[in-house]
């Protein structure tokens, strides 16, 4: 399969790019150039066919190079997303308005980017899977992350919407579970690589959705609430 991976720096991300390219399978791992991406490069020296491909979801021309360099995907799984700091200390009454617009910008609109770059690249049967929260449903109302729940809110509706307009592939907004990574170290209940490997056990069909599920599963492929 190809496969691309947004937000490969690390966690999460690079826990997919390391799953895929140790399946055998062609990966193209979207990176924030100005962040650390060493682990990614030392990876790479071990499946020379893993591809780092510069990619800020938040430049709209950078991720629809990106989209013409990869081409037909079998997979596409969109990692790359924020938690601003400011987030795990302060209220939604206290909340920088410059976080919120910067947790808009990344979960929000660099998922819109994606979208409108690679809805055409992914093959029939294939699939389109979002890494939004648990934090952006409606059913789960709490007072930690506020910027990053809403972002994550609005992000879901962009999914439930995305899987009402396109029915050519799989298409799911995904909680990964509360994972040990820099994001989400805080309430951490699994490792990333845990995750990682469900997602790739359910995509290449080792794993199946439930039957129950919507448009809004887990990494198990289970429902959640929306």
């Amino acid at each position: 399969m190809k496969v691309l991976i947004t937000g490969a720096n690390r966690g999460l991300g690079y826990e997919l790019s390391r799953v895929y390219a140790e399946g055998g399978h062609e990966v193209y791992a979207g990176v924030l150039e100005a962040a650390d991406y060493s682990e990614l490069k030392a990876l790479k020296e071990k499946y020379p066919e893993l591809t780092i491909l510069p990619m800020d979801v938040t430049n709209r021309e950078q991720v629809i190079e990106a989209a013409k360099v990869c081409g037909e995907l079998d997979v596409l799984i969109n990692v790359a997303g924020i938690l601003c700091k400011s987030d795990h200390t302060l209220a939604i009454t206290e909340v920088d308005p410059a976080d919120l617009m910067l947790a808009l910008d990344v979960n929000v609109m660099g998922n819109a980017h994606v979208i409108y770059a690679f809805h055409k690249s992914i093959v029939k049967d294939g699939w389109f899977i979002d890494i939004t929260s648990e934090g952006g449903s409606l059913q789960n109302i709490g007072t930690v992350f506020p910027a990053y729940s809403v972002s994550k809110a609005a992000e879901n509706k962009m999914m439930g919407i995305f899987r009402k307009t396109v029915s050519d592939y799989r298409i799911y907004a995904m909680h990964p579970g509360r994972m040990n990574t820099e994001m989400g170290r805080r309430f951490a209940q699994i490792e990333a690589s845990e995750s990682a490997e469900c997602i790739y056990e359910l995509t290449t069909g080792k794993r199946q959705v439930s039957p129950d599920a919507d448009w809004f599963i887990d990494y198990h492929g289970d429902p959640m609430e929306v």
